[in-house]
């Protein structure tokens, strides 16, 4: 069974996310460290999920193309602060989403630590 792809929500952030090259390749061999990115790589994937999912709607009932402008800024806006907040910068967290799409086994481990993540913030109120 093929594992899905990380999926990163639109909302005109794609493009600076995935610019350049992979953040875990470029460190040394922490496992700790790298552990730990992941876990907050986990925690903000979660939040941006979430983010996505409540703007993605008024995105689809607008017809206002400045209306549209200022639902993906704030989007866009809160999907920062969220990653911001776990600790990572937009490139860091694109970097991770890069390399999770290239490597197999780190992908699998992101996708544990993502459910991981889901399960923990449904018990949380």
């Amino acid at each position: 069974m093929p594992f899905r792809k990380i999926i990163v929500p639109t909302f005109m952030l794609v493009a600076s996310l995935v610019m350049l090259s992979p953040v875990l390749a470029q460190q040394p061999s922490d496992k700790g460290t790298e552990e730990s990115q992941l876990r907050s790589f986990a925690k903000a994937y979660v939040e941006v999920q979430k983010i996505r999912e409540f703007y993605k709607p008024q995105l689809g009932t607008t017809q206002d193309p400045q209306k549209t402008t200022q639902i993906e800024r704030e989007a866009k806006s809160k999907i920062s602060e969220a990653i911001v907040k776990e600790g990572l910068t937009l490139d860091s967290y694109g970097q991770i989403v890069q390399t999770a799409n290239a490597d197999d086994a780190l992908r699998r481990r992101i996708i544990e630590l993502i459910d991981e993540e889901k399960k923990n913030s449904q018990k949380t109120p």
